[in-house]
């Protein structure tokens, strides 16, 4: 972990996704940000990172939480929460994987 304060993340959280065929790109990007309102309200966040590889078609969330059961917690919320509702309503859900962790080697930056 970084000894920054402000850069300090305790557990991450990761999901990689596709859109469900036929979602508006530009639709989905409000849908997130309405989300992100949500989650920003949650217990232990830290920072939210939504990044899309053309490529590949795929999305990749990345979600820093001060502790482990903060983002868990989270992750169940957000399952019932209205507001990350419309979000997840055009992800693909079965493409989604979701993946917790804490840092293994401290964040280097340049």
């Amino acid at each position: 972990m970084s000894d920054n304060p402000d850069t300090a993340h305790g557990a991450l959280e990761l999901v990689v996704f596709q859109l469900n065929e036929g979602t508006d790109r530009e639709r989905f990007i409000e849908a997130a940000a309405i989300a992100t309102d949500w989650i920003k309200t949650q217990p232990g966040f830290v920072s939210r990172e939504l990044s899309h590889s053309v490529s590949e078609d795929r999305w990749v969330e990345v979600v820093w939480w001060k502790t482990m059961q903060d983002a868990k917690a989270a992750a169940e919320a957000a399952v019932t929460s209205e507001s990350c509702s419309p979000m997840f309503s055009m992800v693909d859900l079965e493409s989604a994987l979701m993946l917790h962790g804490e840092p293994a080697l401290a964040a280097t930056y340049q």
